[in-house]
């Protein structure tokens, strides 16, 4: 892409508007010339090669996962003073994640294809004689919060509702750019899915049933594993992780399909590298482009003095298209033999949770709407990006359709 009239490179800024529509030669010359640069903007560091992200990912201890959420939701955190998985520190996270893990397993998610796959029927099914609609608002968002509703036991028809307060609390961390209606928006949903989430939960204990909610209100209820104010969180953060990942991953590889159509055709003719296609582009297209940590000392990044607390940003997206570990690493190749490496979902322990339920419904997701439409074009080669700057993935994507 030419960079003509544009910032010049030495000026990355996440929060530049720009910029964000097409971070990559911005990217590129970190990777190349500032491994770790310092945001003043942003009072942090971001770090931009594969082996220093994946490293420091697993340097848990080097750098803690304290203030995610607080950068990531500001004022806008439904839970305030709670401790959220993703960004709590052994043992707390241990602790945490063995509870929650449960309803990830390797068991648990065979158990739920057939169900991912009816709901996802479902949604074509509503689709029925439709050329043109939002691919997100009819599809990729109901599908995700429909799934992790069943896991938590919330209903799901509040799917737009959901949409919408998991869009404005990740938005937190974009707050300084956005306007003072929309901020006060924000803080209304924020507080909206605070007690929806409260009331859910009083109503878990008051009629259990089999779901996570009830397991988590069990585990609060026998003593020392889980706050109330933990449980609080792990809701929040189980339905907007789950809704904003699969959600961004299905919108972000339809964008993918349209510039490389040669690809659809190729996995059209044979679904068996449908699984390799969703893996390929979460690495070309990540829906989580960067996050924080915490330095808990000072000490040294690619030459780089790192003070003690100074906020850290492991950008995956720049990671993901580094020249060192990925061949020509701004193509989409559903064939490289490095496609693993990718840390689309994150690494070392805080990986994740939801990864393999995302890729199971991208796979059945994709081959549904194949089996369905012979073309899914997008309407326009313009749409805005959501507001969430450590984010990336579209606010809405119309599409025009040609059943098979």
């Amino acid at each position: 892409m030419s960079i003509e009239n544009e910032s010049p490179l030495t000026t990355y800024d996440p929060l530049d508007a720009a910029i964000r529509r097409n971070p990559y030669p911005w990217y590129q010359h970190l990777r190349r010339h500032e491994p770790v640069k310092f945001l003043p903007g942003m009072n942090a560091y971001a770090v931009a090669r594969h082996e220093d992200v994946r490293q420091l990912m697993l340097n848990h201890g080097g750098f803690s996962s304290d203030p995610l959420i607080q950068l990531a939701f500001s004022d806008f955190n439904p839970a305030p003073g709670a401790r959220y998985m993703i960004a709590s520190d052994p043992p707390d996270h241990t602790r945490l994640r063995t509870l929650v893990n449960k309803a990830f397993s390797k068991r648990a998610l065979t158990e739920m294809e057939d169900a991912i796959r009816a709901t996802i029927n479902q949604l074509i099914e509503r689709l029925e004689g439709k050329t043109h609609f939002d691919f997100i608002e009819e599809f990729s968002s109901p599908l995700p919060v429909s799934v992790v509703g069943d896991i938590l036991g919330v209903e799901t028809s509040k799917h737009a509702d959901f949409r919408r307060w998991s869009n404005n609390v990740t938005a937190g961390g974009s707050a300084a750019v956005l306007g003072e209606a929309q901020q006060a928006a924000m803080h209304q949903d924020a507080a909206d899915f605070r007690q929806y989430f409260l009331d859910r939960i009083a109503d878990a204990r008051a009629h259990p049933q089999d779901n996570l909610i009830c397991a988590l209100v069990d585990a609060e209820e026998q003593g020392q594993k889980l706050s109330a104010d933990e449980v609080l969180a792990l809701c929040v953060l189980l339905l907007i992780g789950g809704n904003e990942t699969t959600t961004n991953m299905l919108a972000n590889a339809l964008v993918t399909l349209r510039d490389y159509p040669e690809v659809e055709r190729e996995i059209r003719g044979n679904r068996a590298l449908i699984p390799d296609f969703i893996e390929e582009s979460l690495r070309h297209t990540s829906p989580i482009q960067l996050l924080f940590r915490r330095a808990t000392a000072a000490t040294r990044i690619a030459g780089v003095d790192i003070p003690e607390n100074a906020i850290v940003m492991p950008t995956f997206a720049s990671a993901n298209r580094d020249e060192s570990v990925f061949s020509k690493p701004d193509t989409l190749d559903i064939r490289r033999p490095d496609l693993r490496k990718h840390v689309a979902f994150g690494w070392g322990i805080h990986m994740c949770v939801g990864r393999a339920l995302a890729a199971i419904e991208g796979e059945i997701a994709l081959n549904a709407l194949f089996d369905r439409y012979a073309s899914i074009q997008l309407a326009s080669a313009d749409f805005d990006l959501c507001d969430a700057f450590y984010l990336r993935g579209p606010k809405g994507l119309p599409v025009e359709v040609r059943p098979n």
